[in-house]
């Protein structure tokens, strides 16, 4: 063990989180991974690690603590693609590392604490209630008086997410939420119509930095399962200044002051709105993959610098492509064969096939952005060209079910 090497916690060693692990050891950092399972494909990779949940905050950091005395100092931390924003910021406090606020973590990992705030400050967002059981959940309907949307208050991923148009869709969706929330804690909220924005923000010394801006594609309805994302938006300059001026009102209103924001931006009939921001980088293939091969800036790269007190260094793109995140969606049933994967990865803008089954496995008709089989990645320079690609990979690859 080399003790002069700065060392880099990373909340989370699954696969969203193995691009981080890989970036940090390149920049020479010492990677330590906390994960709850032992066999996490992350946990091996790095350098050391720390067996706990991401969503034990008191945990990880007595963990956390013990470990800096006992092993090694550490002198950063951070997420990427999972809710563990909190656990981060405890961490960061109680050792004295950059990072924001717990109160802010807190305010931008919980959905109803995060509505009260942005709606405290003036952010656009849609109306609310919160939920504790179904009569409150058919009050708050009538109350709302429009197609609405129930969340569980603490889960991500789309993770019991869905719609009810009257009140006898309600029943369901709210079940679905409060089954997937770990406290009980339901919101309920007015539908939004129109497209929708992710939007990647890095923040330093209070600047903040927009890093990327993607057109998510959402489907399955009444659930909201993201098929895919395409880098650059579509949309015109007006409609994106404005998505970038709420996400920014809605950065500052969180106390998101240093590290990464991740913004889900409605753009509505009545301009756009915050469906939620979460301070970490984006899952979702979006900060590890589409990103960097749109623009070739290195997204990870410079939150963890950021992560370990360093400025970011330039974040002005260095080309400009169109890159693809596409979901494979076979039908539902069990896996009976598998081909395809090796001849789409010879298709020219093919970078990756990410599979998430194997034969023998139960595919389900999605119902969240946990459900899906895999992922594709594809580059071109223009959209028509890589949405042509994204195409030819998909029907290349063939997974038989029945």
């Amino acid at each position: 063990m080399n003790d002069k090497k700065p060392s880099i916690l990373i909340i989370g060693a699954g696969f969203l989180q193995i691009p981080a692990i890989k970036k940090a050891s390149a920049m020479g950092l010492f990677t330590i991974a906390t994960d709850y399972n032992p066999d996490a494909d992350g946990i091996k990779l790095a350098d050391d690690n720390i067996i706990i949940s991401t969503r034990d905050v008191d945990g990880t950091v007595r963990e956390v603590k013990r470990y800096s005395e006992s092993k090694r100092r550490i002198d950063g931390v951070i997420t990427v693609g999972t809710d563990a924003s909190m656990t981060v910021s405890a961490v960061a406090n109680a050792l004295g590392l950059p990072g924001i606020k717990f109160i802010n973590a807190e305010a931008s990992s919980n959905k109803l604490k995060m509505r009260t705030r942005l709606t405290d400050f003036g952010v656009p967002c849609p109306g609310f209630y919160e939920c504790w059981t179904i009569e409150e959940a058919l009050e708050n309907f009538k109350k709302l008086n429009c197609t609405v949307v129930f969340k569980p208050a603490d889960n991500m991923g789309s993770r019991g997410v869905s719609m009810a148009s009257n009140l006898s869709e309600v029943h369901e969706a709210f079940n679905l939420a409060k089954h997937a929330t770990p406290s009980g804690e339901v919101i309920v909220e007015e539908f939004m119509e129109g497209p929708e924005l992710s939007i990647d923000a890095l923040i330093y010394n209070g600047d903040i930095h927009i890093t990327g801006i993607a057109d998510r594609v959402i489907d399955y309805p009444p659930y909201f399962v993201e098929t895919g994302h395409i880098m650059p938006s579509s949309l015109s300059r007006a409609v994106l200044d404005d998505a970038v001026s709420v996400m920014k009102i809605g950065i500052k209103a969180l106390g998101i002051n240093l590290g990464a924001a991740k913004g889900d931006i409605k753009i509505t009939t009545e301009g756009a709105k915050v469906g939620e921001i979460a301070a970490r980088l984006s899952g979702g293939f979006m900060s590890a993959f589409t990103y960097p091969y749109a623009t070739g800036v290195d997204l990870i790269g410079n939150a963890i610098r950021i992560a370990m007190g360093k400025s970011p260094e330039d974040l002005t793109p260095r080309v400009q492509n169109v890159s693809i995140e596409s979901a494979i969606l076979p039908n539902p049933g069990i896996v009976k064969k598998i081909s395809g994967i090796e001849e789409a990865l010879t298709i020219k803008g093919v970078n990756h096939v990410f599979l998430n089954v194997k034969i023998g496995d139960e595919v389900l008709q999605p119902k969240n952005n946990v459900e899906k089989a895999g992922n594709i990645i594809v580059t071109s320079d223009s959209r028509e060209s890589a949405q042509e690609i994204s195409k030819k990979a998909l029907d290349t690859i063939r997974i038989i079910t029945e």
